[in-house]
């Protein structure tokens, strides 16, 4: 099994990544294989509605 985590924070190394940092140990000790994506620090198109 492999787990995707994806972090929303504009902050690469705050909060959000110290947490999906520690669920990951959980996850390795399990043998369940992880993977973090940094998408908070991405510029997003402007949407008009």
């Amino acid at each position: 099994m492999k787990v995707l985590m994806i972090n929303g924070s504009p902050r690469p190394n705050g909060n959000t990544s110290i947490a999906l940092g520690e669920m990951e140990k959980i996850f390795a000790t399990e043998g369940v294989e992880t993977e973090i994506i940094q998408i908070g620090s991405k510029a997003t198109p402007t949407l008009d509605g």
